[in-house]
């Protein structure tokens, strides 16, 4: 996806957001691209550049933006595409019963998601009250990706990963996100519902499909997603924890 952005014609950009890890555009048209320093949390929309924040903070990047022409250009600079990274969660795995049960008991201790995440339980019995739920958590909590978003992101891709059937979920929440929430989280929003995330995601989805004999790698993939932003970790980590336990249960049919 971003390759093709990239690579397409050249179109100027709106700075939506701009830190020095990661500069959120939009482009004309309403597509979304993170440009993200080496540092930053490798993003399914990003495009990673080889210099540090400390180096090359991108908060300092002045001047219009152009997107295109497999570059982005932003006065005197040109970052250009080199090569493309997966950015897919694994793919048909199941979760593993005792790990999930740890998972759960794990993620209190990452501190607490906001109270609306307890929803993400009814969506661990079922598809039924997709719809409810998706209008309970979209946008959910501040910042530019708020928490309600970002489980219901982890919980997307852990049904691409678990073989769920959740097409109406997936539905109600591509309906939802256009007006319910951030430009930003809208697009991530979308990358999850095509199996798109961090590799921290993919780190905690192979972790709950391994052998009993090795969960401590759960707590170890739940610390490191845990450490993403303020709230995005923990909340990504409920949605995954969440379809996995749907995934180990008999509430969803599998795709």
């Amino acid at each position: 996806m971003v390759a093709n952005l990239l690579r397409g014609e050249v179109r100027p950009a709106v700075v939506l957001g701009a830190f020095p890890t990661a500069t959120y555009l939009r482009l004309a048209g309403g597509d979304v691209l993170a440009v993200l320093t080496r540092d930053a949390v490798r993003l399914p929309l990003g495009l990673s550049l080889s210099t540090d924040s400390t180096d090359d903070p991108l908060d300092r990047w002045a001047g219009p933006i152009l997107v295109g022409a497999s570059c982005v250009q932003r006065a005197a600079r040109t970052v250009r595409l080199s090569r493309v990274v997966s950015v897919s969660a694994p793919r048909n795995v199941r979760p593993e019963r005792r790990a999930v049960a740890q998972a759960r008991v794990r993620l209190s201790g990452l501190g607490p998601p906001d109270p609306g995440l307890r929803l993400l339980d009814v969506l661990a019995d079922g598809p039924g009250e997709a719809e409810a739920v998706v209008a309970r958590l979209i946008g959910l909590g501040p910042g530019l990706t708020p928490s309600g978003d970002d489980a219901l992101a982890g919980f997307l891709v852990g049904a691409w990963s678990f073989g769920l059937a959740a097409d109406r979920l997936r539905a109600a929440v591509l309906e939802a996100a256009p007006t319910g929430t951030t430009e930003l989280s809208a697009a991530l929003l979308r990358c999850a519902s095509r199996g798109e995330s961090i590799p921290q995601v993919s780190g905690l989805v192979r972790a709950l499909s391994e052998h009993a004999d090795l969960h401590p790698r759960v707590d170890d993939a739940l610390s490191e997603l845990g450490r993403v932003g303020h709230t995005s970790g923990v909340a990504l980590a409920a949605g995954v924890v969440a379809a996995a336990q749907a995934a180990a249960g008999t509430g969803w049919t599998r795709a």
